[in-house]
Protein backbone atom coordinates (compact mmCIF):
# COMPACT_ATOMS: atom_id res chain seq x y z
CA UNK A 1 0.00 0.00 0.00
CA UNK A 2 2.58 2.11 0.75
CA UNK A 3 4.47 1.23 -2.64
CA UNK A 4 1.52 3.87 -4.34
CA UNK A 5 3.38 6.77 -5.47
CA UNK A 6 -0.09 8.70 -5.53
CA UNK A 7 -0.86 8.01 -2.31
CA UNK A 8 2.93 8.47 -0.82
CA UNK A 9 2.07 12.11 -2.96
CA UNK A 10 -1.39 12.88 -0.88
CA UNK A 11 0.52 12.04 2.76
CA UNK A 12 3.06 14.37 2.41
CA UNK A 13 0.53 17.50 0.98
CA UNK A 14 -1.16 16.61 3.68
CA UNK A 15 1.92 16.96 5.98
CA UNK A 16 2.86 20.38 4.30
CA UNK A 17 -0.77 21.49 5.18
CA UNK A 18 -0.74 20.20 8.81
CA UNK A 19 2.98 22.12 9.13
CA UNK A 20 1.66 25.33 7.74
CA UNK A 21 -1.35 25.56 9.44
CA UNK A 22 0.02 24.90 12.69
CA UNK A 23 2.77 27.65 11.92
CA UNK A 24 0.49 29.92 11.16
CA UNK A 25 -1.85 29.55 13.95
CA UNK A 26 1.12 30.14 16.24
CA UNK A 27 2.15 33.57 14.91
CA UNK A 28 -1.38 34.48 15.12
CA UNK A 29 -1.56 33.66 18.88
CA UNK A 30 1.73 35.43 19.15
CA UNK A 31 0.74 38.38 17.83
CA UNK A 32 -3.12 38.11 19.75
CA UNK A 33 -0.71 38.42 23.07
CA UNK A 34 1.77 41.49 21.77
CA UNK A 35 -1.73 43.61 20.95
CA UNK A 36 -3.38 42.57 24.39
CA UNK A 37 -0.01 43.11 26.34
CA UNK A 38 0.06 46.35 24.49
CA UNK A 39 -3.65 47.37 25.30
CA UNK A 40 -2.77 46.04 29.32
CA UNK A 41 0.30 48.59 29.13
CA UNK A 42 -1.45 51.28 27.56
CA UNK A 43 -4.57 50.97 30.24
CA UNK A 44 -2.43 50.19 33.52
CA UNK A 45 -3.21 52.49 35.99
CA UNK A 46 -0.64 53.55 38.84
CA UNK A 47 -1.17 55.06 42.10
CA UNK A 48 1.02 57.48 43.64
CA UNK A 49 0.93 59.07 47.41
CA UNK A 50 0.87 62.74 48.10
CA UNK A 51 3.87 63.25 50.65
CA UNK A 52 1.27 64.53 53.09
CA UNK A 53 -0.05 60.85 52.98
CA UNK A 54 -3.48 61.49 51.00
CA UNK A 55 -3.39 59.07 48.23
CA UNK A 56 -3.62 60.15 44.06
CA UNK A 57 -4.09 58.28 41.16
CA UNK A 58 -1.81 59.28 38.35
CA UNK A 59 -1.90 57.00 34.67
CA UNK A 60 1.29 56.40 32.59
CA UNK A 61 0.60 55.59 28.95
CA UNK A 62 4.17 54.88 27.52
CA UNK A 63 7.39 53.98 29.38
CA UNK A 64 9.52 54.22 25.99
CA UNK A 65 9.72 58.17 25.71
CA UNK A 66 12.80 60.36 27.05
CA UNK A 67 12.72 63.03 29.77
CA UNK A 68 10.69 65.97 29.45
CA UNK A 69 11.78 70.01 29.02
CA UNK A 70 9.18 71.40 25.92
CA UNK A 71 7.12 73.79 25.96
CA UNK A 72 4.52 71.60 24.23
CA UNK A 73 3.49 70.23 27.61
CA UNK A 74 0.02 70.85 28.49
CA UNK A 75 -1.06 71.81 31.85
CA UNK A 76 -5.45 71.68 32.40
CA UNK A 77 -7.96 70.71 34.75
CA UNK A 78 -11.29 69.23 34.73
CA UNK A 79 -13.59 67.83 36.89
CA UNK A 80 -12.67 64.93 37.59
CA UNK A 81 -11.01 61.57 35.91
CA UNK A 82 -12.25 58.51 36.02
CA UNK A 83 -12.47 55.35 34.34
CA UNK A 84 -9.59 56.43 32.11
CA UNK A 85 -11.44 60.09 31.04
CA UNK A 86 -11.40 63.12 31.54
CA UNK A 87 -15.05 64.54 32.88
CA UNK A 88 -15.90 68.41 32.40
CA UNK A 89 -12.66 69.80 31.42
CA UNK A 90 -12.47 73.74 31.87
CA UNK A 91 -10.65 76.34 32.99
CA UNK A 92 -13.79 78.34 35.45
CA UNK A 93 -15.07 76.21 38.39
CA UNK A 94 -17.53 77.45 40.35
CA UNK A 95 -17.10 76.26 44.18
CA UNK A 96 -19.26 76.41 47.26
CA UNK A 97 -18.66 78.74 50.66
CA UNK A 98 -17.17 75.44 52.19
CA UNK A 99 -14.18 75.07 49.12
CA UNK A 100 -13.76 73.06 46.41
CA UNK A 101 -11.13 71.20 44.33
CA UNK A 102 -11.43 69.41 40.76
CA UNK A 103 -8.24 68.02 39.16
CA UNK A 104 -5.39 68.91 37.64
CA UNK A 105 -3.86 66.92 34.58
CA UNK A 106 -0.20 67.13 32.66
CA UNK A 107 -0.20 65.60 29.02
CA UNK A 108 3.19 65.47 27.42
CA UNK A 109 1.92 62.63 24.94
CA UNK A 110 2.53 64.59 21.92
CA UNK A 111 6.41 65.94 22.72
CA UNK A 112 7.54 62.09 22.74
CA UNK A 113 9.03 62.57 26.29
CA UNK A 114 7.93 61.84 29.61
CA UNK A 115 8.14 63.48 33.10
CA UNK A 116 11.75 62.34 33.59
CA UNK A 117 11.75 62.68 37.44
CA UNK A 118 10.28 60.73 40.99
CA UNK A 119 8.77 63.74 42.33
CA UNK A 120 6.44 66.79 41.46
CA UNK A 121 5.58 70.16 43.22
CA UNK A 122 2.31 71.59 41.68
CA UNK A 123 2.75 75.38 42.82
CA UNK A 124 -0.34 77.25 43.63
CA UNK A 125 -0.32 81.41 42.70
CA UNK A 126 -3.14 83.26 42.99
CA UNK A 127 -3.08 86.32 40.28
CA UNK A 128 -4.37 90.13 40.86
CA UNK A 129 -2.68 93.00 41.76
CA UNK A 130 0.27 91.52 43.27
CA UNK A 131 1.10 87.47 42.40
CA UNK A 132 0.94 85.38 45.75
CA UNK A 133 2.08 81.67 46.24
CA UNK A 134 -0.76 80.04 48.17
CA UNK A 135 0.33 76.62 48.17
CA UNK A 136 2.51 73.85 47.10
CA UNK A 137 1.23 70.37 46.60
CA UNK A 138 3.74 67.57 46.29
CA UNK A 139 3.72 64.48 44.72
CA UNK A 140 5.79 61.14 43.61
CA UNK A 141 5.48 60.32 40.24
CA UNK A 142 6.99 57.85 37.82
CA UNK A 143 9.96 59.04 35.70
CA UNK A 144 8.37 56.94 32.68
CA UNK A 145 4.73 58.91 32.80
CA UNK A 146 3.78 60.97 30.13
CA UNK A 147 0.36 61.42 31.26
CA UNK A 148 -0.51 62.12 34.58
CA UNK A 149 -3.95 63.12 37.08
CA UNK A 150 -3.62 64.72 40.33
CA UNK A 151 -6.83 63.86 41.58
CA UNK A 152 -8.34 66.88 44.36
CA UNK A 153 -4.89 68.46 44.31
CA UNK A 154 -5.81 71.11 46.03
CA UNK A 155 -8.51 72.51 47.59
CA UNK A 156 -9.73 75.96 47.07
CA UNK A 157 -11.45 78.22 49.51
CA UNK A 158 -11.34 81.93 47.49
CA UNK A 159 -12.97 82.97 44.25
CA UNK A 160 -10.29 84.75 41.62
CA UNK A 161 -7.99 83.58 38.95
CA UNK A 162 -5.43 81.51 40.09
CA UNK A 163 -1.94 79.94 38.01
CA UNK A 164 -0.92 76.23 38.54
CA UNK A 165 2.69 75.52 38.04
CA UNK A 166 4.15 71.76 37.67
CA UNK A 167 7.96 71.63 39.37
CA UNK A 168 10.50 69.42 38.91
CA UNK A 169 12.43 68.87 42.27
CA UNK A 170 15.54 71.15 40.83
CA UNK A 171 12.79 73.89 40.30
CA UNK A 172 12.50 73.32 36.35
CA UNK A 173 9.15 74.04 35.16
CA UNK A 174 7.28 71.60 32.97
CA UNK A 175 4.08 73.32 32.74
CA UNK A 176 1.24 75.73 33.80
CA UNK A 177 -2.31 76.43 33.49
CA UNK A 178 -4.79 79.38 34.59
CA UNK A 179 -8.02 78.51 35.95
CA UNK A 180 -10.40 81.20 37.40
CA UNK A 181 -12.35 79.97 40.54
CA UNK A 182 -15.93 81.47 41.38
CA UNK A 183 -18.43 81.44 44.63
CA UNK A 184 -21.66 79.73 44.76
Amino acid sequence: MLNNPKLKFLIALMVIFAVGYVCSSDKDDKKDDKKEDTKKEDTKKEDTKKEDTKTDDQRKTDDSRKESGSSDVKLYFCEEYTGGKEIGKSDEFLIGRNGGYFTCMIDMRGTGKTIGVGKLELRITKLGGSEKIIATEKFDVQPDWDYIFFDKFHTFYDAGDYKVTALKPDGTPVASGEVKISMK
